[in-house]
């Protein structure tokens, strides 16, 4: 029998529990029997042999109470003392109400079907012997005399052993004995196979859901469930990032308050869409008031043909996307400008120069009148006002080849803004300074470009203060850059160029950097756009931010392309002196 260590099993403390309480039960009952027969009938052998037998099992009843107590990590022991005692007790009972003559040979079967409820299969067999050989031996020590069995029942005739008729009472008893153990050992043995086999099918179940939880949680689309009104009942772990709201912030909600894409509401009202699946894409405000574009897939959810039980819903963030195709249009609209520009840069500029030629050797030559030399001079700075902007169209659209060298930023970032302060586009009022570390930052880029660069977001940046107000330039050298939608882990530089001018509107930011979009009167809309060309032909990033009547502020981003940064032992002051030009300007 089973009397090794082992853990609480709380389903055979239930059947061993079970077994202790149908045993008072039994004793219980066998008593008002008894009593029953003896106050109707009267019984005419002696009672007391038998009230000892009853006390006796009552009292281990009790003791099995009490080894529970004890025995909880010894269940098995508990249960084989528990057999052995029902053994001897039916034994007892047997002795007290007949011997071989007694009508309870019978209860044994009973002590064999517990075994095989508490104990696996081979403690029914040993119990079988058990039974078999205790009633065996009370027979043996009737039948030679050793002991006298109490007569407790008037029977006609007494099992005698003449013609072999006790031998096979004694063998039929035997026999169903063993038979009862096969059977209730291979039920208890089918059970235990089954509660085994439950417990690994509990086991698969469990890890083919948490297999299905992690792939729904790890997967890259966004996923959400809803009921039948569209209230969420869980979203995933993408679908928590892509919405920007917390699965506490989302549950019971409407599925179309996260995810407000145009005409999302309408699937979920009454009549429902006839076919399912339903595809979706528009902008959607994510939390925070950031906008974003989401393609998004409504199904039903439940089994083909059944009702449905709910809807899921399978989202992605194609901004990027977007955003990919519309420089991929502008790239492809640049290509034609570029193709255009080629053959347009020779019909227009040539001209030009001749025009403006003729027209400075007519005005030196000519002595005119105040009137005519102011004409003549409007025609000579619109001429050349045309010709600039004819040079930044075809900067634009032809890039000329990349000259890459040691390019000294610092130094650049000086001379652009000594050449800025004594220029027409610095108005009076207005304050330039620069702020970089000790030394000058170098980088490997083109240096044309570069200049190009500066100039223009600080000409943007003193174009935005007609009233005055300062222009910020600061230069910092650092190892890693992170933004809203870019990150770099190569050391480079980070530029920034803030004015506190009259601000961009929010629903402009996005084509600032589109060619030709300007807010100014006589701007080409090129400045921002080659700024963002430069930018990218060095594998870097330009953010902005702005306020309207706060300011704007470029922060950008240009990696040192494997140069590792130098240090120049020219100083690079915080703040240059006063410009010499009137006003309060300084660098």
């Amino acid at each position: 029998m089973v009397l090794k260590n082992q853990k609480p099993d709380k389903e055979l403390q239930l059947r061993v529990k079970t077994i202790m309480v149908l045993r008072v039960v039994f004793l219980t009952g066998f008593v008002g029997v008894i009593v029953g027969f003896e106050q109707r009938v009267g019984l005419p052998g002696p009672i007391i042999p038998l009230s000892v037998v009853l006390a006796a099992g009552y009292s281990l009843c009790l003791l099995y109470a009490l080894l529970f107590r004890w025995l909880q990590n010894y269940l098995g022991l508990h249960a084989s003392v528990q057999v052995v005692g029902d053994l001897f007790l039916v034994c007892g009972l047997l002795y007290a109400t007949g011997g071989i003559d007694s009508p309870l040979s019978f209860l044994y079967i009973f002590v064999i079907i517990a075994t095989s409820v508490m104990l696996p299969r081979t403690a029914c067999y040993l119990a079988a012997s058990g039974a078999s050989i205790l009633y065996g031996l009370l027979v043996d020590f009737e039948y030679f005399n050793f002991i006298q069995p109490v007569e407790l029942f008037t029977v006609a005739t007494h099992v005698t052993f003449e013609g072999g008729y006790g031998f096979y009472i004694i063998i039929i008893n035997v026999a169903s004995y063993y038979a009862v153990a096969y059977l209730s050992g291979i039920l208890s043995n089918r059970l235990l196979v089954i509660k085994e086999e439950l417990a690994m099918t509990s086991i698969d179940l469990q890890e083919l859901q948490a297999f299905n939880q992690s792939v729904i949680q790890n997967m890259g689309n966004g996923l959400i469930t809803t009921d039948l009104q569209g209230r969420i009942t869980s979203v995933n772990r993408a679908g928590q990032e892509t919405t920007g709201y917390a699965l506490s912030e989302t549950l019971n909600r409407p599925c179309y308050e996260i995810l407000d894409l145009p005409e999302f509401e309408k699937l979920f009202r009454p009549p429902l869409p006839p076919a399912m699946p339903v595809q979706i894409s528009g902008p959607c405000t994510r939390k925070g008031e950031q906008s974003i574009f989401i393609r998004a897939k409504l199904s039903r959810l439940g089994e083909p043909g059944e009702p449905a039980k709910g809807y899921i819903c399978v989202f992605e963030d194609l901004t990027e996307m977007k955003d990919m195709q519309e420089k991929i249009g502008q790239a492809e609209q640049l290509a034609a400008i570029g193709r255009i520009s080629a053959g347009l840069a020779h019909e227009i500029r040539n001209p030009l120069a001749s025009l403006s030629g003729s027209i400075q050797m007519l005005r030196n030559e000519l002595h005119l009148d105040s009137v005519y030399q102011k004409l003549m001079d409007i025609v000579v700075r619109e001429t050349d006002r045309l010709n600039s902007i004819v040079s930044d169209f075809l900067n634009y659209s032809q890039p000329r080849r990349h000259r890459m060298g040691l390019v000294d930023l610092t130094g650049i970032i000086q001379d652009a803004i000594t050449l800025m302060k004594n220029s027409e586009d610095c108005p009076p009022g207005v304050d330039i300074v620069f702020q970089a570390g000790p030394g000058h930052l170098t980088l490997q880029s083109d240096e044309e470009e570069v200049r190009q660069l500066v100039w223009n977001l600080c000409r943007n940046g003193l174009q935005a203060m007609d009233g005055g107000g300062s222009l910020l330039v600061q230069l910092t050298a650092v190892e890693t850059f992170r933004s809203v939608n870019y990150a770099s882990t190569e050391p480079g530089v980070v530029l920034t160029v803030a004015d506190n001018g009259c601000g961009i509107p929010p629903d402009q930011i996005k084509t600032i950097f589109d060619p030709f979009y300007t807010t100014k009167e006589n701007g080409v809309g090129l400045g921002l756009a080659t700024v963002y060309q430069i930018v990218q032909r060095n594998g870097g990033h330009i953010d902005v931010k702005s306020q309207v009547g706060q300011g704007t502020t470029f922060t950008l981003f240009l990696p040192f392309s494997g140069a590792e940064p130098e240090t120049d032992p020219r100083p690079a002051p915080s703040v240059a002196g006063p410009t010499p030009s009137p006003g309060s300007r300084t660098a």
